[in-house]
């Protein structure tokens, strides 16, 4: 024992040698391909490096230390003992905990599987699984959630984890989701709130707390008046670019001012503004199921019940994994319910690691249309306007802000590298240049997917010309 912890001792010390050489070491006579090598054998180092100090952590409070030496708190111990914040101080004390609590996680984390922040996200994935769930159904929650980690940041992890019991525990899936959704609904309506509290120096500060169906609804009436696209326009006319949060507060106010003047709304991506619910027909007709916003939040039976009310009911014909089968008429404009029937297969753009919502994008022939490309759901893929342009090899943008629908281009990709077809899952995949990746296999976008991540075949070599209509 005493070997290995001399051992343990010398090689931190080389490590910290190491880690200072290599900082002190200029990068610029690294080529390319050496310095990303680097970037990644540090990150996985570190990642490496993070789960012994979550281990020591752990059993240092096993050992009653921080109380020996009169610490009020753990935490408070690790602050002063470290000179982290308190946010960073509980976030490993809720790390090293996690690794007494689950095998699996702890054995997932130093075997290099998942990181911190993914630890951190299976911690509250498994935290909403109902009470009841027995000890097996749960150990296979964490390990498909473990199995799904390396294809996803933290963010889409956590998002995938919505829909774990829908792979584990189907048979409790409609009971807990509606039960839990119920839940947040009822706490998210009754903290519902909105101030106006005027500075005194001409400003009035503007706070407030909105339930899902709610934000769905004003996201989808200020949308429109706010998106990025005109920013180059700004710029050309001599002003200067607003930010985000300034475009917000602009489209909150003109939608004000537009409802007052007339109740018109300008159109967004080719339709009137509209809150976008995709339900089950048949779970809609039996009272069953909930649905999700197209701003990505689920929403309970009662509330889609209440809506469809007084609302107009598209019928898309849905294949098993969210695939949109049948919709729409051939046109070369992408508007209507062929968008529509878009927006509920893509939810946003589907550029691999974007997150931009389906409201700021445009829709992209994958096969052009003025080479014989349908207007029809195989043959279109969500796109932001930055990446649009990226496929088509123009990176200038839209100077006048007015791209809307459809824009067409140069044709699958061929002047950026990037080649975008429909993958086996009837679901955009990208294949990137050879400078990104030399076997350019192909990447799909889990951000905005409802569905687990589909990892695809980096040897299916999709037919580019899709099934004419």
């Amino acid at each position: 024992m005493c070997s290995k912890i001399v051992g343990m001792k010398e090689f931190v010390a080389q490590l910290t040698t190491a880690a200072a050489e290599c900082g002190a070491t200029p990068m610029w006579p690294l080529s390319e391909d050496d310095l990303l090598a680097f970037l990644d054998a540090v990150h996985s180092a570190e990642q490496m490096l993070r789960a012994a100090k979550a281990h020591a952590v752990r059993e240092i409070e096993g050992r009653g230390i921080p109380a020996t030496q009169q610490a009020p708190t753990p935490a408070a111990w690790l602050r002063n003992r470290l000179r982290i914040s308190a946010g960073a101080a509980a976030g490993l004390l809720r790390q090293a905990r996690l690794l007494d609590a689950d095998p699996a996680l702890n054995e997932a984390l130093t075997g290099g599987r998942v990181n911190t922040d993914q630890l951190d996200v299976i911690a509250r994935v498994l935290k909403t699984l109902p009470t009841g769930l027995d000890a097996p159904t749960r150990a296979e929650a964490t390990a498909t959630l473990i199995e799904w980690a390396p294809d996803l940041e933290p963010v889409q992890l956590g998002y995938a984890g919505r829909r774990i019991l829908e792979h584990v525990a189907p048979e409790v899936v409609d009971a807990a989701d509606e039960a839990a959704l119920r839940r947040a609904e009822r706490d998210a309506y009754e903290q519902r709130f909105l101030t106006l509290s005027p500075l005194g120096d001409g400003r009035v500060r503007v706070r407030g707390m909105l339930d899902a169906e709610a934000a769905a609804v004003v996201t989808a009436a200020i949308d429109p008046l706010c998106r990025p696209a005109g920013a180059a326009a700004e710029l050309a006319e001599g002003g200067t670019a607003r930010t985000p949060g300034q475009r917000r507060a602009d489209a909150l106010t003109d939608v004000c001012r537009l409802v007052l003047a007339g109740g018109e709304l300008p159109a967004n991506g080719g339709d009137r503004p509209q809150m976008v619910v995709t339900v089950g027909f048949d779970a809609l007709k039996q009272r069953l199921a909930g649905g999700d916003c197209d701003t990505g939040e689920p929403l309970s039976p009662a509330t889609v019940r209440k809506l469809a009310c007084d609302a107009m009911v598209l019928p898309l014909v849905l294949g098993g994994a969210g695939q949109v089968l049948d919709a729409g008429r051939n046109r070369r404009l992408v508007t209507g319910p062929l968008r529509r029937a878009l927006v509920a297969r893509d939810r946003g753009c589907t550029f691999p690691g974007c997150d931009r919502p389906a409201r700021w994008c445009e829709a992209h022939h994958v096969v052009p249309w003025f080479e014989g490309g349908p207007t029809s759901l195989d043959n279109l893929a969500l796109l932001c306007a930055h990446h649009h342009h990226t496929i088509h090899g123009d990176l200038h943008g839209d100077p006048q802000g007015d791209l809307q629908g459809d824009v067409e281009g140069d044709g699958a990709g061929n002047q950026s590298g990037w080649q975008v077809t429909m993958g086996p899952d009837g679901h955009p995949e990208y294949r990137p240049p050879a400078w990104v990746d030399p076997e350019r296999a192909p990447r799909t976008n889990p951000y905005h997917r409802t569905n687990p991540p589909h990892r695809p075949d980096p040897h299916h070599r999709p037919n580019p010309y899709p099934r004419r209509n």
